[in-house]
């Protein structure tokens, strides 16, 4: 399962984070150090989970289950924004 940018939004890096406007619903979201480095990822195409969690481990000292976990619960708050969507 890969997940991907929706067009339903725009983004911009504000003081090394992210800034998100999702169009269609006129509200805007932020994203801190970590959540800037899956974005900037996922801006790159689509990603897996483990490819994000590979992303962030050479950057942050996270151990293997607890970047997953976190990253999961991340793609999955993005997804219910409609910011991020899951492809095959």
């Amino acid at each position: 399962m890969k997940y991907q940018l929706t067009s339903q939004q725009i983004a911009s890096k504000v003081a090394g984070e992210i800034v998100i406007l999702n169009h269609s619903k006129g509200a805007y979201y932020g994203l801190d150090e970590v959540g800037a480095l899956v974005w900037d990822s996922l801006e790159k195409g689509p990603q897996t989970i483990d490819s994000l969690c590979e992303t962030v481990s050479e950057e942050y000292d996270i151990d293997n289950a607890s970047c997953k976990d976190d990253i999961d619960a991340l793609l999955q708050d993005l997804v219910s924004e409609k910011l991020v969507e899951i492809i095959d």
